[in-house]
């Protein structure tokens, strides 16, 4: 079990564990056309992550990590096909990671935030452009922030002065 997360029911912490691909299918998706090179761009990032050893939160990583395309595809599967419903059904459940990264203790609540915003931003700018400059698309830049989010204020420098 990781850590930070020991003060999570089983039902939060899978909430967690499922943010990843449902961020990967907010985002990739948005365009109506999830492709296998944003898919293996959030794997890609996935494993990245998850050997990271400066990351304080790799060991969500290597859980992650070990089948999150498989996870995608089966949260596709009980995902409405058309693209509005299905965006909206993955918002509602996104939205829910609000009272679950308040429950999480400082600093892992804001590194969670912080990260699922940056894994946002990664799969958005994975696809198309000319060598990926101009990337992202105007479906993809309603959603790579994540507006459904609050933010997670950082914690304070005299007692995380190495936070990012």
């Amino acid at each position: 079990m990781i850590r930070e997360f020991k003060n999570l029911t089983p039902a939060e912490q899978q909430i967690m564990f499922d943010a990843i691909p449902l961020i990967t299918i907010l985002v990739a998706g948005a365009d109506d056309d999830m492709d296998e090179v944003e898919l293996a761009e959030a794997q890609r990032l996935a494993d990245i992550r998850s050997y990271n050893n400066t990351n304080l939160i790799g060991a969500f990583y290597e859980i992650i990590d070990n089948d999150l395309t498989g996870r995608i595809m089966s949260l596709v599967a009980e995902l409405p096909n058309a693209l509005a419903p299905r965006q909206e059904e993955v918002v509602a459940r996104l939205t829910k990671l609000n009272d679950v990264l308040a429950k999480i203790p400082e600093p892992f609540g804001y590194l969670y935030y912080k990260d699922f915003v940056s894994f946002g931003h990664h799969v958005a700018e994975s696809h198309g452009g000319f060598m990926r400059f101009m990337t992202v698309g105007p479906e993809e830049a309603k959603v790579m922030d994540l507006p459904m989010l609050t933010p997670v204020p950082r914690p304070s420098e005299v007692d995380y002065p190495d936070l990012p």
